[in-house]
This record gives structure tokens, sequence and C-alpha cells, in this order.
């Protein structure tokens, strides 16, 4: 979401103007995704991928995304820290794990490919661990594709005011396609705790901690300029991924003349809660590509979408329901993160006008070039 004196922090502040400041307390400490230090997670939970497990609290499942939801969840300190190291495990399918999503691709024009918007065919595991980072405990959630300890690796993170749960969605929805997703709380993402560069820092760092291999940054807004920022500083990245991404005071845009890798944001409506879609100038000064998400809001870029953003960045769907609009953001970013990672060559259709899926959400107007 957005930040200070950007964003999201307008849409709060108006709202807080008319129900009062007791309100808005409430709301930002009692409800899903109001601390930045409170995390919860959804997801199939069992040991995978030989970091350091630690746990995380109990949350709310993704929204109806077709991501899958875990049986257990864990307990989180209050501080953010993780308790002494457990795994948990959990049961859930989401067909063969062993088919290779890119057995029967070429990635050759005209070749639509399997339809990205459906789950995946591996089940995916979870394990929850904590960094200890330069002046940061990051706690962070790692789903990784059953038997596939070594599958591709993408950092995702979340929004400003958020913590890793909003994120949940989409991490599944990519590991069961076969990827690595590790979502983590950022340490300086709340109101009182506000560092734009240093959460670019840290994403750069924990990447580094955990001894993962060549990476793609991914992030929603706030935690989209974290992911401009470690692109910037990572010369083992290979793609770089917006969804909704807001700028701060031009920190993205000084960091995008430095992104050397292929860059995608998808954008929703402009609004004060992307601070009127400032990201597409940080796409466009790192030679990237944007597409917008007709009637998207903010928090369409959530999954689950958490109370804080639904308090005053939510906005008027005339043409399209919500899960109309997750559907669309889900084929287009996991078209992206496959298609540079290697496992899916028709990911690049999906981007490319005259191209099967391309048309098909172009044809409905859900899909609008920027």
């Amino acid at each position: 979401m957005g930040y200070t004196n950007d964003g999201m922090e307008l849409g709060i502040a108006a709202r807080a103007m008319a129900w009062g400041a007791t309100a808005l307390t409430l709301a930002l400490t009692a409800c899903p995704g109001g601390d930045a230090n409170d995390d919860t997670s959804t997801a199939a939970a069992s040991s995978s991928g030989g970091m350091e497990s630690g746990s995380a609290s109990e949350g709310e499942p993704p929204a109806s995304s077709g991501a899958q939801t875990s049986a257990q969840t864990s307990a989180q300190t209050s501080d953010g820290s993780t308790t002494s190291p457990t795994t948990q495990t959990g049961d859930t399918t989401a067909g063969d794990d062993t088919t290779s999503v890119s057995e029967d691709s070429t990635g050759t024009p005209g070749e639509a490919g399997p339809d990205l918007r459906e789950l995946g065919p591996h089940a995916v595991d979870l394990e929850t661990g904590s960094a200890q980072l330069p002046g940061c405990a990051m706690s962070y959630d790692l789903r990784t594709p059953a038997g596939m300890p070594d599958a591709p690796v993408v950092v995702l993170a979340h929004g400003f005011q958020g913590n890793r749960a909003s994120m949940a969605g989409w991490a599944e929805h990519w590991a069961s396609w076969g990827l690595r997703v590790v979502t983590p709380n950022l340490c300086h993402a709340s109101f009182g705790d506000t560092d734009h560069p240093q959460n670019g820092a840290d994403l750069r760092a924990l990447v580094t901690s955990l001894s993962l291999p060549t990476v793609i940054y991914a992030g929603y807004s706030a935690g989209g300029l974290a992911a401009v920022i470690a692109t910037a500083d990572d010369d083992q990245a290979i793609a770089l991924l917006g969804l909704d991404m807001v700028d701060n005071s031009d920190v993205g845009l000084a960091a995008a003349a430095s992104v050397a890798v292929p860059a995608f944001d998808l954008v929703g409506e402009p609004s004060q809660c992307n601070t009127s879609n400032n990201g597409i100038a940080v796409f466009d000064a790192a030679s990237g590509r944007v597409l917008r998400v007709t009637e998207a809001d903010h928090c369409d870029f959530q999954n689950p979408a958490d109370f804080v953003c639904g308090f005053g960045c939510t906005g008027t769907n005339n043409q399209f329901q919500d899960a109309e609009i997750q559907s669309a953001v889900l084929g287009l970013s996991t078209a992206v993160v496959l298609w540079h990672t290697g496992l899916e060559p028709t990911g690049a259709q999906w981007w490319t006008a005259g191209e099967h899926y391309y048309e098909l959400l172009a044809d409905l107007g859900i899909l609008q070039e920027v």
C-alpha cells in the first residue's frame, strides 16, 4: 500500500477524519495485516528446502484464488521473532507433483501453453523461519513445490503496514507451478518505522543470508519499491515484478537506472493509494513493461486483501468482479515468474500482443497497454 505522506496514508487519513482517530487505531491494531510484524500464513505446511524453520501466527486462508490452504498454522511471538525451530506438516495436493510444467511447451508463437490462472500441478510445502540481518530479525515463509527443494526462487514482498500473509495467495499459486517462493515480513514498513531504502537492502541481505541462488524479486506497493532497490543491487537477479508498485520520494526512480534485468509491472487504476500510478515512471526508467488490469484497485494486488487496505483503497467495479480481476493478475504474474525462470516459456505469450492469452484478456477488456 502507499506510505509516508503518500498513497495509502492519504486514504487512511481521509477515513480517520470522518470516523475518528480511535476507530483508525483499533482498525490498525486489531485487524489482520494491521501490524507489519503481526504475520499470518496460509498454505500446505511441511518440511522442505533446508532453511531454518520457525513458526507463524494463525491467519485467514487466501481468498478464492485457486490457492491451496493449510491444514495447520503455527504461533509467532509478538515482536516478530520466531520460537524455537519447528516444522509443521499438512496435507494438500494439487495434482501430480512430478509433472514438468514445461514438458510440452516450446514457447513458440501461436502456442497457448497452460492456463496459468489455474492451480499448478504441484503440492506445496510450507516452512517458516527468521533470518538475522544487520539490525533486523526478518521472519519469512518459504513455500516449496513438493519434492523440488532446488526449484527456482522468487522473493515476494508485501506492502506498507502489511505482512507476509497478504502475499500468501500469490506465493501459494506460484509454488504450485514449480517455484520456491519466499515471503518475508519487511522490518521497516510501518507507521512507526518507515525506511524504504533499508527494506530494499534487507531483501538483498535475506537472499545472501539464506544462500539463495539467482532470484526474481517481486513486490506489492511499497514491497515493489523494495524489490526495485534489491534488484538494482543484485547482479544475480534475473527479473523484477511489481504488483501496483508505488514509489516514494523518487527512491525507486533513482534505483531504476541500475536495474539490468527484464522488469514488469502490473498496475491498477490510478488512485491516491497507488499515488496516481507513480510506479509506472520507475518501470519506464528501467526499460520495463507495464500492463493495467481494468478496474483493479490497489487492494486487488493483495491475495488475500487485508482489512487495512479495504479501509481506504477499494474501488468501484462496474465491468468486472474482484474474482475476475484477481484471476487476470494470477495469470499475468505467474507468466512472468515462470517465463523468466525457464519453467514455462509460453509465459511470454501472456505479455505478447497477438498471442492467445494476451488477446483473450484484451478482448475481455480487462487488459490494457500503458
